[in-house]
């Protein structure tokens, strides 16, 4: 049987992992039914993931919980110690920011967790192979800069980190830790997720909740120029999933990315999605930040006009994406109480 290990297992990412894992235990024969262990920074976010598992019909599935500081060492080498894990799907990541303060609290915190997880794999027993090191991170973490291709793939690369938001250089660094651990012998494969976008249980604050019930009220009246990428929770959980199970795809970093929407064209559907009309009102771009409730993962990655390719995880794994049309409905009718 092999073990698995989700860390930020109550976050948008996590969670989903969480129900495709569950889902993929429940149809598989028991004996080849992998022990899932999820790892959540405090006792008090469960909800978030069993909300998500209940929408599902998955809570009845069976998965160990496990909380620790993952900022501390010690907690990483005891959770790995306790779990043994044969994958480490490495989804904990702080994507708030208040203040310039709390925004480089969030980039150590961030590079301090991954360097700190990736240490205590490389630790591990010899008796045991090393885990696999599945490792989220963001387009932002490419910076705006296209690639070969005049758009952004896995071959950009961040061009300027001094003008980079705290949220992205908290994504480039983390990976420099993820390479870092490559060197000296850990199995990994990056992913470089778009705007991700999926269901979240109501308390959590998540911004797209919020902006489907600022569209409900009418509130959703502006647009800006520029564009980003999307792509489905789900989406990303399945794609880590698949190839993590793909030795050929180890070493390398795949964009996650479904559909490129302008910003108009985005809040238009969202404003569709419940019954409301499109927005009409253009806001400059400097005010993103005070103006649309956003949190640093989408504004980090909002670009004026670069196209982001995810076409390269197709070619590597048996994937689709989501259609985007096919998902807005979802999160309006799960949200419509909120």
């Amino acid at each position: 049987m092999k073990n698995l290990l989700v860390t930020g297992a109550t976050g948008l990412v996590g969670s989903h992992l969480i129900a495709e894992l569950l889902r993929r235990n429940r149809s598989v024969d028991p004996a080849e039914r992998c022990e899932i262990t999820a790892v959540a920074h405090s006792e008090t976010s469960w909800n978030r993931l069993e909300w998500l598992l209940r929408h599902e019909k998955l809570d009845r599935e069976p998965y160990r919980k496990s909380v620790a500081a993952l900022e501390y060492i010690d907690d990483c080498r005891q959770t790995l110690a306790d779990c043994r894990p044969d994958t480490i799907f490495h989804c904990a990541a702080q994507v708030a920011v208040g203040s310039a303060h709390n925004g480089e609290q969030l980039v150590s915190r961030n590079v301090e967790i991954t360097h700190n997880l990736a240490t205590a794999a490389l630790e591990m027993p010899s008796d045991t192979p090393r885990p696999l090191f599945v490792h989220v991170s963001s387009i932002a973490a490419l910076g705006h800069a296209p690639g070969p291709s005049g758009r952004i793939d896995e071959r950009a690369i961040m061009e300027n980190l001094a003008g980079a938001s705290p949220y992205a250089r908290s994504k480039f660094l983390s990976e420099n830790e993820v390479w870092r651990a490559a060197t000296h012998g850990l199995p990994v494969v990056i992913v470089n997720p778009a705007v991700i976008v999926g269901l979240q249980a109501p308390e959590t604050g998540f911004w797209l909740n919020g902006l489907f019930r600022a569209a409900r009220k009418g509130a959703n009246r502006f647009w800006l120029d520029g564009e980003t990428a999307f792509v489905a929770a789900t989406d990303v959980a399945r794609a880590m999933v698949l190839l993590a199970e793909n030795p050929e795809s180890w070493g390398k970093r795949y964009i996650l990315s479904a559909e490129n929407l302008s910003f108009r064209r985005f809040l238009g559907a969202v404003a569709q999605a419940v019954g409301r009309s499109e927005p009409t009102l253009r806001v400059p771009r400097w005010l993103l930040k005070t103006s649309v409730p956003l949190f640093p993962s989408m504004g980090a990655v909002i670009a004026p006009h670069t196209p982001v390719d995810g076409s390269a995880i197709l070619s590597a794994v048996p994937f689709r994406y989501t259609e985007l049309s096919e998902l807005w409905p979802q999160i309006a009718l799960a949200t419509e109480k909120i």
